[in-house]
């Protein structure tokens, strides 16, 4: 009866049972305190294997704070006359280039506002159709849309039904800490990629400026999920950083997602974890903490298992009394436990 009560007590697979748990918990609230929310299931675990990083471009590498650095209306058209047709539909539009027009006087009043995501807007005023946008957005209204003036600006295009009307260049400032980052994910052995739905000449400029050699640019959600996709098929771990709402998909489909400060709400709930701001460097305590948290995670299955592996064989040879099995196993729970909690120590 002693013999069998001690084999009961010591095969007791509670430091088994905390192993994962504890480790996961103490990661969490170690990287809450250092600016990052972690809400996914598996986020941790597969952040630690992530072989390849993907960043979208606009709002993530870049601020996101867009504001109007050029306009160059046709002929036909002057500039405040442009920029109110531009700002009119803007309003209806929740991409962050709306931003840049938040302030633009004299606009009207849209009908039939239709906003596609990683396109651009199209609406009714004065019973013309305008879309602004894409240029191949807006193409598919007036196919006499010549290209941008310049390979090297952020140009976003607006037409008519009936004929161009004007391109209008964005400026967004590069964030300070991108490059750190980018260079941090290649000297890990990361692969990173650069998918954007920006299909004007500041996605090479940008990937050049970073040193990215694998760049997607013009990409439509869809296709920044079938590349995802691919990947994954490939047996790529991908971990995809992003804000804006044409991002959601494919943050729900990667392996890990990770949502900027600014992102929409629906690029939120569908990211696993989210940083509470935009600096980020907050990305490389994230990677460090999760390749921690699996290092503490394998001790404790190690210490569990091998408790267990010595611990029931004496128990069984009768070497330990119930009373010394309990001990030990409350002592092995606590080991895995306090191995758990040097997790709470943040580090940048």
């Amino acid at each position: 009866l002693w013999v069998s009560l001690s084999v009961l007590v010591v095969s007791c697979p509670c430091a088994l049972a905390v192993a994962t748990p504890a480790a996961l918990a103490n990661a969490a609230a170690a990287l809450r305190s250092a600016g990052i929310l972690v809400h996914g299931d598996n986020a941790l675990a597969a952040l630690a294997r992530t072989t390849h990083l993907i960043f979208d471009k606009t709002g993530t590498l870049t601020h996101g704070d867009l504001t109007i650095a050029e306009i160059r209306p046709t002929a036909k058209q002057n500039e405040t006359e442009a920029l109110a047709l531009a700002g009119s539909l803007q309003q209806y539009s929740n991409h962050p280039i709306a931003q840049a027009f938040g302030e633009v006087s004299g606009k009207r009043q849209v009908d039939e506002a239709d906003y596609q995501v990683g396109a651009g807007i199209s609406g009714v005023i004065d019973n013309v159709t305008y879309r602004t946008g894409s240029a191949e957005f807006c193409r598919e209204l007036c196919p006499e849309l010549e290209p941008p003036p310049t390979a090297s600006a952020y140009w976003i295009a607006l037409v008519s039904e009936f004929a161009p009307i004007a391109w209008i260049s964005l400026h967004d400032p590069l964030r300070e800490s991108a490059s750190e980052v980018i260079q941090w994910g290649l000297k890990q052995g990361l692969t990173i990629e650069l998918l954007t739905g920006d299909s004007s000449g500041q996605g090479p400029l940008l990937a050049e400026q970073l040193g990215i050699s694998h760049l997607r640019t013009g990409q439509t959600p869809e296709n920044k999920l079938a590349h995802v996709a691919q990947l994954q098929a490939q047996g790529a771990i991908v971990t995809m950083v992003g804000d804006g709402l044409n991002d959601a998909p494919v943050l729900g489909r990667a392996d890990t997602s990770i949502a900027m400060a600014n992102a929409a709400d629906l690029t939120r709930a569908q990211a696993d974890l989210i940083m509470v701001d935009a600096d980020l460097q907050i990305i490389p305590t994230a990677f460090r903490k999760a390749l921690q948290c699996r290092r503490v995670i394998l001790q404790n299955f190690a210490w569990a298992l091998g408790y267990n592996a010595c611990a029931i064989p004496l128990a069984a040879g009768g070497f330990i009394a119930p009373w010394a099995a309990a001990v030990g196993m409350s002592l092995s729970s606590l080991l895995v436990v306090g191995n758990s909690l040097r997790l709470t120590r943040t580090f940048r």
